[in-house]
C-alpha cells in the first residue's frame, strides 16, 4: 500500500491508501536488494521489508511490473512501513556515504545600515534582504545516526550526534508521512530537518541520490520530497550591501552645468574627461560611478547614485538616484547618451517611491518590467 497526499480546500490535507508495489527489501544478511536484480533463478531467496522486517516474496510476472509483496499470511501497515522504511534508508545513507549534503537559504544582511545614507523607511538599501544558498555536509559535524533516540524530552526519528564532540548539540531528522513535525518539537529550538515522504520513490531514490534542499526556495520541485529546515542559522552578516555608503561621495570633476528645455539648470558632477582614443565612452563613464556619489543637483533634487546600468544595446547609461535632503520626489531616473563627442544627459522621471523609480529604471534599460502597477500610476 502507498500513502498519497490529497490537497483539499481550506489548506486541509487528507491521505488515502492505494496499492503499492515495493521495489526494495532486505535480504537475510541485511543488504538492500532492488527488484531489478532479482531473477527467476534467485527469487526464492529470503526477503524482508525494510520498514517492518515482514517476510516478502518477489513477484516476477509477465504482465505486471516486477515487485516485492508480502508473503502469504502476512500483512503490512503501509503508513508505518513507509515511515520506518524512510528512517532506515536515511540512516543507511548517512552511514554508507562519504558526504551527507543539505542546502538551505540564508538571508544576507548588512551590519552597516545605520551609517548608510540610503537607509531609511523608503529605501530597500538594507531592508531588501538578499538570499544565498548555503550547502553544508552534515558528516563534518556528526558521525552517528540513531533511530528513535531521545534528547531533551523529545524523540527524534533520526538523531545525529558526534562521538568525537559529545557536547555538540545534536540534529533531528524527522520523517513526515501523514503527521507533520510537532509544534512543541519545533519550538524547542533543536535543529530539525523535516522530510515529507509520500511513496517509496521519495524514500529511496530521491533522498539517497540527492542533497536535501529547502523546498521553500527551490524551483521545479514538484517531483521532489518536501524538505523544511527549522532552527538553523538563517542569517549571514556580509561586509556591506550593494547600496552601502558610509558617507556622501563627491566626484573630483568640476560640475558641468546644463539648462534643459524646461528652463531649470542642473549640475552634473561625474562626467569623465575622455581620452581622444576612447572607444567606449559610456563604459568609461559607468566604470567611474560609485554608489553613494552625488550625480546631479538642481532646484528640485540632489540625487546620489543608488544604482547604475547600461541599456541592453549599450547605447545609453541609466542612473537611478535618490535625494537625501528632503526632495518631494526623492527618487529620480536619468539617461545619458554619447552624441557627437558629448555626453547628453536627460532627466527621465521623478517618483515618491523606490518601486516606481525602479520600473522606469528597468524600462530605460530596454528590459521588461514584470512588477505590475506602481504608485506613480495612481498619483
Amino acid at each position: 500500500m502507498e500513502i498519497v497526499k490529497i490537497n483539499l480546500l481550506n489548506n486541509h490535507t487528507e491521505y488515502m491508501k492505494i496499492s503499492v508495489k515495493y521495489k526494495h527489501v532486505y535480504d537475510a544478511d541485511g543488504n538492500i536488494i532492488d527488484i531489478s536484480s532479482v531473477t527467476k533463478e534467485n527469487k526464492l531467496t529470503e526477503y524482508y521489508s525494510i520498514g517492518s522486517h515482514t517476510p516478502m516474496t518477489a513477484a516476477l510476472g509477465e504482465v505486471n511490473q516486477h515487485h516485492f509483496k508480502c508473503k502469504r499470511g502476512y500483512q503490512i501497515n503501509p503508513e508505518t512501513e513507509l515511515h520506518q522504511f524512510a528512517k532506515k534508508i536515511l540512516k543507511h545513507r548517512f552511514e554508507t556515504q562519504d558526504h551527507f549534503y543539505v542546502s538551505y537559504y540564508k538571508t544576507k544582511k548588512c551590519p552597516l545600515c545605520k551609517s548608510c545614507i540610503f537607509n531609511d523607511q523608503y529605501s530597500p538599501c538594507c531592508i531588501l534582504e538578499e538570499k544565498e544558498l548555503t550547502k553544508i555536509d552534515l558528516k563534518q559535524w556528526y558521525d552517528t545516526a540513531t533511530i528513535e533516540e531521545a534528547f531533551n524530552g523529545f524523540i527524534a526519528d533520526i538523531l545525529l550526534t558526534s562521538s568525537v564532540k559529545p557536547n555538540r548539540k545534536p540534529l533531528f531528522i524527522e520523517v513526515c508521512v501523514s503527521h507533520p513535525c510537532d509544534r512543541k518539537k519545533i519550538d524547542s529550538k533543536n535543529r530539525i530537518i523535516e522530510i515529507t515522504i509520500l511513496n517509496e520513490r521519495d524514500a529511496y531514490s530521491e533522498i539517497i541520490q540527492s542533497p536535501l534542499s529547502d523546498n521553500n526556495t527551490m524551483a521545479n520541485n514538484d517531483m521532489k520530497p518536501e524538505v523544511h529546515f527549522y532552527n538553523f542559522k538563517d542569517e549571514d552578516t556580509i561586509d556591506f550591501c550593494s547600496h552601502f555608503s558610509e558617507q556622501k561621495k563627491y566626484s573630483r570633476h568640476e560640475p558641468i552645468i546644463n539648462t534643459s528645455l524646461r528652463g531649470f539648470t542642473t549640475k552634473y558632477y561625474c562626467i569623465p574627461s575622455l581620452k581622444s582614443n576612447t572607444q567606449h565612452p559610456l563604459q568609461e563613464y559607468i566604470n567611474q560611478l560609485q554608489i553613494g556619489m552625488l550625480f546631479a543637483s538642481n532646484s528640485y533634487a540632489k540625487p546620489f547614485i543608488f544604482d547604475k546600468a547600461l541599456s541592453l544595446d549599450s547605447n545609453s547609461l541609466i542612473i537611478l538616484g535618490k535625494d537625501i535632503y528632503g526632495a518631494i520626489k526623492p527618487w529620480v531616473v536619468y539617461k545619458v547618451n554619447y552624441i557627437n563627442g558629448n555626453f547628453v544627459h536627460r532627466y527621465v522621471s521623478g517618483h515618491f517611491d523606490y518601486v516606481s523609480a525602479l520600473r522606469d529604471f528597468t524600462i530605460a534599460q530596454r528590459k521588461e518590467w514584470t512588477g505590475g502597477d506602481v504608485l506613480s500610476d495612481y498619483c
